[in-house]
């Protein structure tokens, strides 16, 4: 077993993961209703990973978990109405690649109020079951992070990959 780090990391091998039915690198929507949990970037890399919640996707039926992966990083654009909450989930209501001059490009809408758009030259995707994981999904409201954190995938969870997709500009 892998953990979701590793993905992100590129310090995994996912040679032999099958490919992904429903691909949000190349299909418009793909990742309906699936919950963000976290974004990283790293500089040094030039990378950014972004952790999904798949428990409630529309378009996937496996998997519990997901890494989104951008690499040769261009831009990474977060935006949101300030908002008064302890926690709160933002589910993808949009979700919409591209490829324009050799850049791969995703923007995503989010609800309750929320966008976010990165670009890079490289980018991959990987649907995960993450170990340890419940079935239903936490109770955000009058909650913090850390109390909720077991229920959720997170970058140390161990995950088995289902499903890869990768894309390039190149």
């Amino acid at each position: 077993m892998i953990s979701i780090e590793e993905l992100f990391t590129g310090t995994a091998d996912v040679t032999r993961a099958d490919p992904v039915d429903w691909d949000p690198l190349r299909e418009e929507a793909a990742l309906q209703e699936v919950h963000l949990l976290d974004c990283r970037v790293s500089p040094p890399t030039g990378r950014a990973g972004l952790l999904l919640d798949m428990r409630t996707a529309l378009q996937y039926d496996t998997g519990n978990a997901a890494l989104l992966v951008v690499r040769g990083l261009h831009t990474f654009r977060w935006e949101e109405e300030p908002l008064e909450r302890t926690l709160l989930p933002f589910a993808i209501m949009n979700s919409v690649p591209s490829v324009a001059r050799r850049e791969w490009r995703m923007d995503i809408g989010l609800f309750p109020d929320g966008e976010l758009s990165l670009s890079g030259t490289a980018a991959e995707f990987h649907l995960l079951q993450a170990a340890g994981i419940p079935e239903g999904l936490p109770d955000y409201s009058e909650h913090r992070l850390d109390e909720i954190r077991a229920d959720l995938p997170w970058w140390d969870s161990g995950c088995t990959v289902l499903q890869s997709s990768t894309t390039s500009t190149a």
